[in-house]
């Protein structure tokens, strides 16, 4: 582009660049506004929508809920905002509209094209649109606000118009666009005049100095522009003589020179090749001629296709226009990349190509051909040594992932107490092992037949959750059992689908005991066959970790039971009572509450014994402890306190009703019918001795000893009776008992 023409478009351009900033001011100032009108009309409708929906506490119902009510407060926001103002419930039908639409009142509103309105009542945002209807002359820009009701329930929404604030902006708007056209006018103007002004200066000087470019350009080394001025043309002026005569004592430097270049290029490693415009190879330099394996006479002069065999680094022949020699000779840009070249025994050789154009008429270019054998080699090695370490270093990290991963499930599962807590810590942890797959951990019972789902992870269940143990190949062998899509391995009975996806089944064994299996799904077993090779490890690791902990709580389990159960009724034993006993009264104390207690004692026992034999007096008690069970409470705690003895401690049951349940259950166990043998044991009766708290004591202690005196009141009395606890202090235990040895 001409000077004069970049003159004149760059001062055009700055008086449209005026004009476009204007525009922009526009264009900004009426999307401000249209957000500023949304913005208060957004406002106005939540203040309307609170109003709507508030229920005062002496009214009955909001203005939401009178129809009447509602269509009077519309009217009146009407003719103090001067803006359409219509109010819907969540179906969109119409609850109240302005004065003169009141037919509209029961009809739905179908005027949002978007169904802003339902969305807005959906969502709770709300939302700005215009009315489509052919009963206006004009768009109606409205803004649809929900209405909540107090307890947070959206039941319609508010539809309040922001017309005007909108018309007010484009009149704004219209306004400016006047001022920043006038502008624009006046700056195009003022261009103009000084471009005239500005050419007219610069056609003088410019003149001058294209003469001597043009001379020099020609070879005349002697030519001179002579200017003398005092402007910048007069300064170019001088400056071009100079340079004139300095290129004129230049031109003997650059013969002495030349030789001296040619001497370095001979010498170099890098093979050079200059090429003219016409593809003809004019010269080469000794490593050029050893790199293509021929003499440089038998090179010059030829064209550089039949010297220079050049490929592409998949070894195939570069497309005709593509290889970096024709990209530099037709665009006359540099050009560079790495090529292979065929050598006359059918070797490749790896290269960097680099192709400098010469700043000639006729063009032509500087090939440099740098041999990177080496370099591919050292880079080759240094690449799969690099990528060894990379797949090493990224196992190493997985295990050391899945290793500390494991040691926090161990340490958690340690920590827990009851198999629930195990449980729930499984099914949070499981798929930070396992991403992206299903599973299901199942417990063998106690009673080893049947297998029951404790926890589950993931969107799907492959898995039924409980079924035989006979039904699971896994639990059937002892081992691993993986069955998939292409596999012949048979699936289990407990698997839910058809086939399409794979799945394991892993056996959790510890100390010798199988406790049930860990079970995974992958859905897409099909495209990726290699699922649980990858995981293996870490599914082994996460089985015997599972398995040992599961063992190590089912064994706490059992002997946390055999310390706090008496293992001839199941009943807890007396130490299990004494400790939840002063616990529950503590806290019956904190809450105001009452507490009974229950002492009884098989009648006559020890000469039921001598007559029936223990084995018919172990049944005695058995049926006692489950008849007391049977009308227990899940808050009551029944224990065998000792002997015949049983205890029946009732938290929130006072002295009364107390006394009330003891009779209930000496009537339900003189109502037992026990047979031993074949012989009929005939009819068992219990004494019942009742105390409770806070009448008859504030300890424990204190509690105890008024049930054990009532009891021995009761034996004294004449047996199967209850006898409740009184405040008087009678005689001690031992006294009691010999009492009762003597009866």
């Amino acid at each position: 582009m001409r000077i004069k023409t970049q003159i004149i478009a760059t001062l055009l351009s700055a008086a449209a660049l005026i004009g476009l900033v204007g525009g922009i001011a526009i264009v900004s100032e009426m999307t401000l506004a249209k957000s500023a009108a949304v913005a208060e009309a957004t406002s106005v409708g939540r203040q309307l929508a609170e109003t709507i929906a508030f229920k005062a506490s002496d009214a009955p119902q909001s203005l939401f809920e009178r129809p009447v009510a509602l269509r009077e407060f519309v009217g009146l926001q009407h003719s103090r905002s001067k803006r359409d103002l219509v109010v819907v419930d969540r179906n969109k039908v119409v609850l109240a509209d302005i004065p003169g639409e009141e037919a509209n009142v029961g009809t739905r509103f179908d005027h949002d094209r978007g169904n802003e309105i339902g969305l807005a009542i959906e969502d709770g945002v709300p939302r700005n649109f215009v009315e489509d209807s052919g009963d206006v002359a004009e768009p109606i820009n409205l803004v649809a606000v929900p209405i909540e009701d107090a307890s947070g329930v959206r039941t319609g929404a508010v539809l309040f118009e922001y017309t005007p604030l909108l018309r007010a902006a484009q009149i704004r708007t219209n306004n400016m666009l006047w001022l920043v056209g006038l502008c624009t006018a006046a700056a195009m103007l003022i261009a103009a005049v000084s471009t005239f002004l500005l050419l007219r200066g610069f056609d003088a000087g410019l003149s001058g100095l294209t003469r001597g470019i043009g001379s020099l350009a020609r070879g005349d080394a002697g030519a001179r522009i002579g200017r003398t001025s005092n402007d910048e043309f007069g300064q170019l002026a001088q400056g071009f003589d100079t340079m004139a005569s300095e290129l004129e004592s230049s031109r003997t430097q650059l013969v002495e020179q030349k030789a001296y270049i040619e001497d370095i290029v001979q010498t170099v490693a890098e093979g050079i090749v200059v090429v003219d415009g016409n593809g003809q190879i004019v010269t080469v330099n000794l490593a050029a001629a050893q790199i293509v394996g021929r003499r440089s006479d038998k090179i010059e002069g030829q064209e550089w296709r039949s010297i220079l065999d050049m490929r592409t680094l998949s070894g195939e022949k570069f497309t005709s226009g593509t290889s970096p020699v024709e990209l530099a000779l037709t665009t006359g840009r540099q050009h560079q990349s790495e090529v292979r070249l065929l050598k006359p025994d059918g070797s490749h050789l790896p290269m960097i190509a680099s192709c400098n154009p010469l700043n000639r008429s006729d063009g032509g270019i500087v090939l440099t051909l740098n041999d990177i054998s080496e370099l591919r080699r050292a880079e080759r090695a240094v690449n799969d040594r690099a990528e060894e370490l990379a797949v090493l270093n990224r196992e190493l990290k997985v295990t050391s992932e899945a290793t500390t991963r494991l040691v926090k499930l161990g340490e958690l599962l340690q920590a827990c107490v009851t198999f629930p807590e195990a449980f729930s810590v499984v099914g949070s942890a499981m798929p930070d092992f396992f991403g992206g797959l299903s599973g299901t951990v199942h417990l063998t019972s106690a009673s080893r037949n049947l297998v029951e789902e404790m926890a589950h992870w993931g969107a799907i269940r492959s898995s039924v959750g409980q079924f035989a143990p006979e039904d699971c190949w896994a639990l059937r062998r002892g081992q691993e059992h993986v069955a998939g899509p292409g596999m012949l391995t048979p699936r289990c009975n407990h698997i839910t689908e058809n086939g399409s996806r794979g799945y394991v089944c892993m056996p959790l064994a510890a100390q010798g005991e199988t406790l049930g299996i860990v079970h995974l799904c992958e859905p897409d077993a099909a495209d990726n066959p290699d699922w649980l090779v990858e995981r293996q490890q870490i599914l082994r690791g996460v089985v015997d970790t599972l398995a040992l902990a599961l063992a190590n709580l089912r064994l706490r389990e059992t002997l946390r039971q055999q310390s706090i159960r008496d293992p001839n009724t199941g009943l807890y034993n007396r130490r299990y009572l004494e400790e939840t006993s002063s616990r529950e009264l503590r806290r019956m104390e904190r809450s105001q509450q009452p507490l009974a207690m229950i002492m009884l004692d098989v009648d006559h026992f020890k000469q039921f014994n001598d007559t029936f034999g223990h084995e018919a007096g172990d049944l005695v008690l058995k049926q006692v402890a489950g008849t007391l069970l049977d009308h227990a409470r899940e808050s009551d705690v029944v224990s065998r306190y000792g002997g015949e003895e049983f205890a029946l401690m009732m938290p929130a049951v006072s002295l009364a009703d107390g006394v009330e349940r003891a009779e209930g259950l000496r009537k339900a166990i003189k109502q037992l019918h026990l047979a031993h043998r074949g012989r009929t044991l005939g009819t068992i009766t219990a004494s019942f001795g009742v105390a409770a708290f806070p009448e008859l004591g504030a300890s424990w202690a204190e509690i105890v000893n008024a049930a054990d005196r009532a009891l021995y009141q009761a034996k004294a009395d004449g047996r199967d009776r209850v006898v409740a606890g009184h405040g008087k202090d009678p005689a001690d235990r031992q006294q009691a008992k010999s009492r009762k040895s003597e009866t």
